[in-house]
């Protein structure tokens, strides 16, 4: 007996797919500090930002404010001692991915978001994700002397 494959629907991968693939270490001394490749595909569109862990930290604490629907998702806890650690920072890593996947599909669900594009015929574009937050946008965060973007 042979049953079909229930076709099961995750918006985020049939629209945006979204990684931290890697981190590299950036910096001297009291700068040193992680960076981490966020790879985003939407459609046929690929594109990718370095972002420090703060960063990260900013866009959840900014955005939350504005779309209390992602006050639910859990964000990686901030470490005191360690996150210079590659262990410490191997298990953020994953976390933070984790993290912006859930995002992605809060937003995408979301009827306030301008991600949410179900039903009204527009598309969702790297232009979208990028005026939604800066945070996606390449060259924003660039002003350091070992850039961002």
């Amino acid at each position: 007996m042979s049953r079909p494959l229930e076709a099961t629907s995750d918006p985020v991968k049939d629209v945006v797919k979204i990684s931290i693939p890697r981190y590299v270490l950036r910096g001297q001394g009291k700068d040193e500090h992680y960076e981490f490749e966020v790879k985003i595909t939407v459609l046929d569109e690929t594109w990718a930002v370095f972002r420090r862990y703060s960063r990260f930290r900013e866009m959840h604490r900014t955005l939350r404010l504005k779309y209390p629907e992602l006050a639910s998702l859990e964000f990686p806890p901030k470490k005191l001692f360690g996150n210079r650690d590659e262990r410490v920072v191997a298990e953020r890593r994953g976390l933070l991915e984790k993290y912006l996947k859930n995002f992605f599909q809060v937003m995408l669900d979301s009827a306030d978001s301008p991600l949410h594009t179900e039903g009204t015929g527009l598309r969702l574009s790297k232009h979208t994700i990028c005026e939604f937050s800066p945070f996606f946008k390449k060259g924003v965060f660039d002003y350091s002397s070992h850039g961002t973007g």
